[in-house]
């Protein structure tokens, strides 16, 4: 077991063991905190000549860690110095994301297409690994800072959990497992603190996604049998099967309504969704975690792990229990989502922070600092405050106060009309053009430029113009009487047109998606994958077809001839032959061992080679045939003149039956013998 912490250069090569330091503490929270500190002698060797600024320590875990501060501090006769380091993930705040990386607006983005940008701005020094299905994101406003930045606004944009390995950050839904591994007291709880909070409790959550839209017409087929029960019992929220309110009802409500709150509401507004059904999704999850009380429980813990290594050690972001009756804790469920460990001491045990809810993070991972940076900058120039500076700030809101009126307000972006009942409407008045926003000027609804007009909706008639065109030349698109064209001048001659009665010629398309009951004429179909569809050549007559069902050819009469189907009783491994009057004439099947070419009952079965040779390779079994007929002996070679050999010896010899008198002469007990 490692006994200290080892000490890197800045290249991360060994330097040695820091034998003098002292409370070792490590702490780590989800998406968040990631560091070390400890205390070390200041004559001592490790700190002279081990710790440098920006080298790097390596904890037990095997994780590095970069050396950002040294706190030194005199007591009495001891000086000793205070180093606080950070895991090597946060070096991505030192990358810059490169400007042609920059996403203003993107929709339906990959979590792995932002990954990718991140890892090619810090030179494939940092990778990712995804381990869950994430689903595509509208993304807007990123990579405008640094590559830490950018995995803060990736993390948030999608919903993840990270747990770094050094420079291979890993990345989840949930970090963690649920083992039932249990704090209870009297075992591995010194000490604890329970706090729960209800001030955030939620039990009808509305919704809104840009714009102000929500998800009132959506069909209630996309709620769960669960929400649509509750929903059904306020009258009016589904009308004809389709949401007519933008809120959800927790199943909780009921237990927490009383005579003064039916129910207790909150309120999502999420401006990148888009997508009626996605923001139901989002509400979903947002009411989850908000219909109960959220709590709070700070275990100081018994590290039992450290001296008997069968015990189990919870990790960051575990679901684990809580078990103390008399601070009413009955078997909680809760996350890990904080723990401050002390690797190299048995004296210190780990303090951990539980929860149900997502603590919020003060640094938000270093990144939200590098954002501010450079406005505190401008007002600090070596620790102290530019007059200059200071004094011309002063003197500007000085201006702003004296120049306002109810409605008119002077500042830096111009001259801003507001509304006196809403602040945040406003039209602004720029050098560049005039803006008009319901949001104090974060996103402009409309705008007039020297460029031209942007804007969301434009509504009524915009005069009576005869075209609109874009390009010029051939390389143009109109929009006129005749209808929309692109790509020539001239309408007829245009590769891509529409006309007022909405047939569309199109020369050159790509289309992705279904193209449902259509037909397709003179068209050539070039790769992909066509499934589930029937091919034929014709409607009718003499075809050939392929289906899901299989593989056929018809003749004129429309009579299947030859066909490898699934119908046909061969589980697709034979052709099969079929006569004019549709009776099966013989089928070719390649079944498990046997290889079998048949005809039917009420059809021969005819091999030809013409005047050429017909070849037999194997065994030959006649044990099934009925009769041989037409087999001349001529037809195997060789067999006449053996068969002519046989009678010729034949010939010399007797008939079967033969028979012949013998007289054996007198003297030699002769007589006459009949021999057979």
């Amino acid at each position: 077991m490692q006994k200290h912490l080892k000490s890197f250069d800045r290249n991360r090569s060994p330097t040695g063991l820091l034998v003098s330091s002292t409370d070792v503490q490590r702490r780590r929270r989800i998406n968040s905190d990631y560091e070390i500190s400890f205390t070390v002698p200041m004559h001592s060797d490790d700190y002279k000549e081990l710790i440098i600024p920006k080298g790097h320590v390596q904890d037990e875990r095997g994780q590095f860690y970069v050396i950002q501060s040294r706190a030194r501090d005199r007591s009495n006769k001891v000086i000793s110095a205070q180093v606080i380091c950070t895991h090597i993930m946060f070096k991505m705040v030192d990358f810059k994301m490169p400007y042609d990386e920059y996403i203003n607006e993107s929709y339906g983005v990959h979590i792995s297409v932002l990954l990718d940008k991140i890892s090619e701005a810090t030179g494939g020094v940092y990778t990712f690994v995804v381990h869950d299905t994430f689903d595509l994101r509208d993304v807007k406003d990123w990579g405008a800072n640094t590559a830490l930045a950018a995995l803060q606004d990736t993390v948030n944009l999608y919903g993840c959990e990270i747990e770094p390995d050094n420079t291979v950050i890993h990345l989840y839904k949930q970090i963690g497992s649920n083992d039932g591994f249990e704090y209870r007291f009297r075992k591995n709880i010194i000490s604890d603190s329970f706090k729960d909070d209800a001030s955030n409790l939620t039990t009808r959550l509305f919704s809104q996604m840009k714009d102000g839209r929500t998800f009132i017409g959506l069909s209630a087929d996309f709620l769960t049998t669960e929400e649509r029960i509750l929903l059904d019992s306020v009258p009016g929220a589904i009308v004809d099967n389709k949401l007519a309110v933008n809120y959800l009802i927790s199943p909780y409500a009921q237990y927490w309504t009383n005579d003064v709150n039916t129910f207790y509401d909150g309120e999502l507004i999420d401006q990148n969704i888009e997508d009626p059904e996605e923001l139901l999704i989002a509400t979903r999850e947002a009411l989850r975690k908000k219909e109960m009380p959220e709590f709070e429980i700070g275990v100081s813990a018994a590290d039992i792990y450290k001296i008997d290594p069968d015990e189990e050690q919870p990790r960051l972001g575990d679901t684990v229990y809580a078990y103390d009756p008399e601070m009413e804790l009955q078997r909680v469920s809760c996350r890990v989502m904080e723990i401050t460990e002390y690797p190299f001491s048995m004296e210190q045990h780990s303090l951990v922070t539980l929860s149900n809810y997502q603590m919020r993070d003060d640094t938000q991972v270093l990144a939200d600092l590098e954002r501010s940076k450079q406005i505190l900058n401008d007002l600090l120039s070596g620790g102290r405050v530019r007059a200059a500076a200071f004094e011309e700030f002063a003197k500007q809101a000085v201006i702003d106060i004296n120049a306002s009126k109810s409605e008119i307000i002077y500042d830096s972006r111009g001259i801003v009309l507001q509304d006196p009942d809403d602040n945040d409407v406003q039209m602004i008045q720029t050098s560049r053009g005039i803006i008009i926003t319901d949001d104090g000027g974060a996103t402009a609804r409309t705008a007039i430029t020297g460029r031209g007009i942007a804007a969301e909706v434009i509504a009524g008639v915009l005069g009576s113009f005869v075209s609109m065109e874009i390009g010029e030349g051939n390389n143009v698109t109109k929009i006129n009487t005749n209808g929309i064209s692109s790509g020539h001048a001239d309408f007829d001659s245009a590769p891509f047109r529409v006309d007022m009665q909405g047939d569309v010629v199109a020369r050159s398309i790509t289309l992705t998606g279904l193209i449902e009951n259509s037909i397709m004429e003179y068209s050539d179909i070039i790769a992909g994958t066509v499934t589930g569809a029937l091919i034929r050549t014709a409607e009718a007559g003499a075809r050939f077809e392929v289906d899901d069902d299989g593989w056929r050819t018809y003749d004129a009469s429309g009579t299947r001839r030859i066909g490898l189907f699934l119908a046909a009783g061969y589980n697709m491994s034979a052709i099969t032959f079929d006569q004019s009057n549709g009776n099966r004439s013989g089928s070719i099947n390649g079944g498990d061992g046997l290889f079998e070419v048949s005809s039917s009952a009420n059809a021969d079965l005819f091999l030809s080679a013409l005047t050429n040779t017909i070849y037999f390779q194997g065994q030959m079994n006649f044990a099934s045939a009925y009769s041989v007929s037409g087999f001349g002996i001529n037809f195997v070679s060789g067999l006449r003149a053996e068969l002519d050999s046989i009678w010729l010896a034949l010939a010399g010899k007797s008939n079967t039956g033969h028979s012949h008198s013998v007289t054996i002469p007198p003297g030699t007990a002769g007589g006459t013998f009949v021999v057979s």
